[in-house]
């Protein structure tokens, strides 16, 4: 569990990242943010997208989607997270890449949680 976390409030639902829970906006193609994470396995602690800061007060993840490894062309793995800033907007992230097997990892926003 990552310290960013916090007890879901009455009526915030189920957060589960072992639930199927997916964003009702979907991007058809994912955005690029920029984010600080302490350490490679730990969600964004803040990010920038369309020039707004976002600072993330809850996180739940990651969960691990692995690119399709009969593909000549597979692709890196993605380690997504269900976030929510200080103004209690909810995003779809996740990093694609794993740090120190190859170049740096990137950040992207893949879509938003109503």
């Amino acid at each position: 569990a990552s310290r960013n976390q916090r007890p879901p409030a009455a009526g915030e639902g189920d957060r589960n990242v072992s639930g199927a829970q997916r964003p009702i906006k979907l991007f058809a193609h994912p955005e690029p943010i920029e984010a600080m994470a302490p350490i490679p396995d730990d969600p964004p602690l803040s990010f920038r997208w369309r020039r707004g800061l976002h600072r993330v007060v809850h996180a739940d993840g990651p969960e691990r989607i692995g690119p399709e490894w009969w593909r000549a062309d597979c692709g890196k793995p993605r380690d997504y997270y269900r976030i929510e800033d200080s103004e209690g907007r909810r995003f779809w992230v996740y990093r694609e890449g794993l740090y120190g097997v190859s170049e740096m990892p990137r950040w992207f926003l893949h879509g938003l949680f109503a």
